[in-house]
């Protein structure tokens, strides 16, 4: 018995079906099994088929003595699977590669779930590419197992059958099979997403959704169209069945009401000559199905007008409504026609700033001025903050002036001066500053002076790929890597631009050339970095100046930090930092906190760090009012957290490396490694050298906090061993070497 049944129903696909099914058979993953349906097929489809299942056995054919159509084939092949799960693929379509691993993955942390969901792209014959909308859904249900129905925009996704994956036990329970005719998704699809009690989400494109220059059952004009009205007419007979509340019934309706205007509007489905007849059928399933939706809140405006069209305009009407309908897309043209012209008279209004900065050059460098900035002047922190607060102690004699945004400049000590990003002083201390201290880098409007010094701070010890590596990366990446994926704009197809990518990096390092020194806390970091970013600048393997109060912290200053964080006397605090994901919507936070702090103690708080370019999200705001999670965002940078923290819960953030210094215990949670490994790139592999215990789901995490094994034999050992790989330049004293060695020089 196999883990996975792939279901591929074959009809008038000779030219794609050999393709289809060896997307399945190379993968890297073979505990498989395809079934192949040749639905009595009037070409060589079922000979292909019996082809391929000679060469492979993994491959069985079923060959169907009459047409069943698509929605039989698929029945057919589920009585004849034998795997844990069902997955159905058309006989046109592929499989990205390394998909049925990270589904075989994402299974066994989800614990098995009844239900998978994954992203897909459409493909066109010309080479165009676009990936499903579905990516950001998918993002924000990622962190762990959830209920379909609770989470209606999943019911928004297109209802297609090949963009999950389902335990074959729960569809035999669920008793569901694919109807004749045209739209046999419709209702299998709404079916399976009201009635799974598990499911799981993977944000990666599996399914490579040919869009074929012709041939498509839905791009055919054919009165088989008017199957739609049957297959709703089923879902909704569903909903009675399962008394669903009013809410998810408008959800469905408006659903149905956008479908039929989409139908109508497509040119190449319902012939000319019976739209009307199509029209008023539609016309009768919309009042049909209609409630007093009154008692709904936050209703579909879009969807309430055209159900008002349907309900009292005739055919006509429906038309001049339709023409008003889509004229909205010319009048957001025209106003992109005064918009953009506007723009670049701004941007020429900028650029006289920058004549302002050139004159300014020509002013002699103050040689006791050091600009600091920390992430694009968003904050007060990192390495940059430390080696500020030692300037007085150090070298009372410079000066130091903060690039920071203006509603960030509040966390500045008393007194301290700063510019903004966007601000024409900005200019000056540009012209004139002796230092440049930054952790990332300076924006390229600035220009580097003769006697300038760039001391590039970084932020943290790499794991994640960066530089020229992320380069090297992307251009071995396949359809699942973002940062190779064309994306949508204003729902256009936008094709890759090698050219703008090329120069991006070259930007980049254009910027990097600007430094004079860059810092490392270890070994390992000066390797990595070296070709991440290869060029002209010294090493300064002092240590990171961020992690000298955690090498010198007293237990004063210990018990300040919980104080400010309002840690309860006696409770054990634990800090969740997560990093962040690439993928649109996603705010990284992976783990249902809600579900955590009901299973642990009532002395167990848990501090919740967002990376710097994420959220915690608005659920985490209820559950900090109960004081049960601390937000450890609200204070300007992360070390009170790691003073505070008794346990560290991360992912794959440089945290783990910083924290490691306290010698206190590290969990890693590690939900989605071999995803995030194969779309981002790291430098190890972490769950073979972690810094303590792994949790693969949270299941496996709560395991491990209520048992406390965090800190027994096996994490000591695996803590003690990073380390010693990655702690070894931190001494508490490196913000003092950095100003010694570069600000003082002998």
């Amino acid at each position: 018995m196999a883990l996975l049944s792939v279901i591929v129903p074959a009809y008038g696909v000779q030219a794609y079906i050999r393709q289809a099914v060896e997307s399945v058979l190379d993968q890297d993953f073979t505990d498989v099994e395809v079934v192949a349906v040749d639905d009595c097929s009037p070409d060589h489809s079922g000979a292909i088929l019996d082809e391929l299942a000679a060469r492979d056995a993994r491959v069985r054919v079923i060959h169907l003595d009459e047409n069943a159509g698509l929605g039989g084939a698929r029945n057919a092949g589920v009585a004849a699977a034998t795997g844990d799960y069902v997955m159905f693929l058309d006989g046109d379509d592929t499989l990205a590669p390394g998909s049925l691993a990270a589904i075989a993955d994402r299974l066994e942390v989800g614990d098995r779930p009844q239900l998978l969901i994954y992203n897909y792209a459409r493909v066109w014959w010309d080479g165009r590419t676009a990936v499903s909308w579905a990516d950001e859904v998918l993002a924000a249900l990622s962190p762990s197992v959830f209920v379909p129905r609770e989470h209606l925009r999943l019911f928004n996704l297109l209802p297609i059958a090949c963009n999950k994956v389902y335990r074959r036990d729960f569809l035999d329970g669920l008793g569901v099979s694919f109807p004749p005719g045209y739209y046999e998704d419709i209702h299998f699809t709404y079916t399976v997403l009201l009635s799974a009690e598990t499911a799981a989400s993977l944000n990666r494109v599996v399914l490579l959704y040919r869009q074929r220059r012709g041939g498509s059952i839905l791009g055919s004009g054919s009165p088989r169209h008017f199957d739609i009205f049957g297959r709703y007419d089923e879902v909704f007979e569903e909903l009675d069945r399962r008394d669903v509340d009013l809410t998810t019934r408008k959800h469905l309706y408006d659903i149905m009401v956008n479908h039929y205007v989409t139908i109508l509007r497509h040119n190449d489905r319902v012939p000319v000559d019976m739209r009307p007849d199509f029209y008023d059928q539609a016309r009768a399933s919309v009042g049909k199905h209609a409630r007093d939706w009154s008692t709904v809140a936050r209703q579909n405006a879009a969807s309430n007008v055209r159900a008002r069209v349907f309900l009292t305009r005739s055919y006509r009407g429906f038309r001049a409504y339709d023409r008003v309908d889509r004229a909205r897309q010319p009048v957001r043209r025209a106003i992109g026609r005064v918009y953009w012209p506007l723009r670049r008279a701004l941007k020429r209004v900028r650029s006289v700033g920058r004549v302002y900065y050139k004159a300014l050059r020509l002013l002699p460098l103050d040689p006791n001025l050091v600009l600091f900035s920390e992430y694009w002047g968003s904050g007060y922190g990192c390495n940059p903050r430390a080696i500020f607060e030692r300037l007085p102690e150090v070298a009372p004699h410079l000066k130091g002036v903060w690039l920071i945004d203006e509603d960030r400049a509040r966390h500045l000590p008393p007194g301290t001066a700063y510019v903004t990003p966007g601000g024409w002083k900005r200019w000056r201390v540009f012209a004139q500053a002796t230092y440049f201290v930054n952790n990332v880098n300076f924006a390229g409007s600035y220009v580097k002076r003769p006697g300038q010094v760039h001391i590039q701070t970084m932020h943290g010890t790499p794991l994640k790929f960066c530089g020229l590596d992320v380069m090297a990366k992307a251009a071995a990446s396949s359809a699942v890597d973002p940062v190779r994926q064309p994306r949508r704009s204003g729902g256009r197809v936008v094709p890759i631009d090698e050219a703008k990518s090329q120069r991006e990096f070259e930007n980049l390092l254009r910027r990097s050339d600007r430094w004079d020194y860059a810092i490392s806390s270890n070994a390992y970091s000066t390797e990595m970095w070296s070709h991440a970013y290869p060029c002209r600048y010294t090493w300064l393997e002092s240590g990171y100046p961020r992690n000298d109060v955690l090498v010198t912290a007293t237990a004063a200053e210990v018990a300040a930090a919980r104080e400010l964080l309002g840690v309860p006397e006696g409770a054990t605090a634990l800090l969740y930092a997560p990093t962040f994901r690439e993928a649109v919507g996603d705010t990284s936070m992976r783990i249902d906190m809600r579900r955590l702090v009901d299973d642990l103690p009532e002395d167990v708080v848990v501090i919740v760090r967002a990376h710097h370019t994420a959220t915690a999200g608005a659920p985490m705001k209820a559950l900090i009012a109960s004081g049960r999670v601390i937000d450890g965002s609200a204070v300007p940078w992360i070390v009170p957290c790691y003073l505070a923290a008794d346990v560290l819960i991360t992912d794959y953030s440089s945290t783990m490396f910083d924290y490691a210094i306290l010698d206190r215990p590290i969990i890693t949670y590690a939900d989605d490694w071999p995803l995030y490994r194969e779309t981002r790139g790291a430098y190890f592999d972490l769950l073979a050298e972690p810094p303590g215990l792994v949790a693969r789901n949270q299941r496996r995490l709560t395991e491990i906090l209520i048992e406390r094994t965090y800190d027994g034999d096996e994490a000591r050992a695996l803590r003690a061993a990073f380390r010693q790989r990655f702690c070894t330049f931190d001494d508490g004293r490196a913000a003092e070497r950095v100003i010694r060695t570069v600000m003082l020089p002998s």
